[in-house]
């Protein structure tokens, strides 16, 4: 197959995104570059919808490999990938959508690599694991000192959610009420009570079925599928500059089993929800 041929032109390869965006936004989408770090549930999944809708480079971050467990939610995941680097194979997935993406790989994020994932990035899309907290802090920290913003949107029973933390607005620290003295579970509670605020999913579970001591979250592949349409459908406007979701303080909660979907404002962030009870 000739990759280089005009069938695999940027123009020809996204002509039918023409008409809900326009030629010149194309070509834009083509210069910009994304930052996913994590390969697995909703990592592969936002990578893979921002390039098929013309994305030109993507940072991908991850030093996970796939396994049966994962089969269930992560698309990246089947027999023949089992055992493989879930960074490696959405790499390929990616050159198999656009020969001519500009892809770089990481093996995760760590103080020592976090400026290079995080070199000329126009956009994050957080895909990290759950359980993922002290990477994740550095990661928003470092995108915010360089002015880039950072999309996260986490599925949880029938729904997702969706926060934007652009460079002016409330921190990811701020807002989930982080800091250093507190404990790996105490923060991990906070980052979980500001993911959910609505807690939607309580109107047909009784939890969120959070396994802290196995470190597992209970998931379905649609629900990680809406949560790559959320952070889709945010990061394609940001990236072109039109107005989409407000920043933290607000963030977003749709869930489909329970008929709802919220713009929650926290004036204060997770600290909103102490003072609510």
């Amino acid at each position: 197959m000739n990759t280089n041929s005009k069938d695999y032109e940027h123009a020809n390869l996204f002509s039918r995104m023409v008409g809900i965006v326009s030629n010149e936004e194309l070509e834009l989408l083509k210069t910009k570059r994304i930052a996913v770090p994590g390969a697995g549930g909703v990592g592969f999944t936002h990578a893979e919808t921002l390039v098929r809708m013309g994305v030109g480079a993507v940072n991908i971050a991850d030093f996970d490999i796939f396994g049966p467990e994962n089969m269930n939610r992560q698309f990246g995941a089947t027999v023949s990938t089992i055992g493989q680097e879930k960074a490696v194979v959405l790499d390929k997935r990616l050159h198999d959508i656009n020969p001519n993406i500009n892809t770089k790989v990481f093996d995760g994020i760590k103080e020592e690599n976090v400026d290079e994932f995080l070199a000329g990035v126009d956009l994050v899309c957080d895909a990290m694991d759950y359980f993922v907290i002290e990477p994740r802090i550095l990661m928003y920290r470092r995108a915010r000192e360089l002015g880039i913003p950072v999309i996260v949107s986490g599925p949880v029973g029938f729904g997702a959610s969706l926060h934007v933390f652009s460079p002016d607005s409330m921190s990811f620290e701020e807002f989930f009420n982080i800091n250093p003295e507190q404990s790996t579970d105490e923060k991990l509670k906070n980052f979980g009570m500001g993911l959910t605020p609505s807690n939607l999913y309580l109107n047909y579970q009784d939890t969120a079925n959070l396994d802290f001591e196995a470190k597992k979250v209970a998931s379905l592949s649609c629900s990680c599928l809406l949560a790559s349409t959320l952070t889709g459908s945010s990061s394609l406007l940001q990236l072109l500059g039109k107005q989409s979701f407000k920043s933290a303080p607000y963030c977003y909660q749709l869930d489909l089993r329970a008929f709802k979907f919220e713009e929650v404002y926290l004036p204060l962030g997770v600290a909103s929800l102490a003072n609510q009870k």
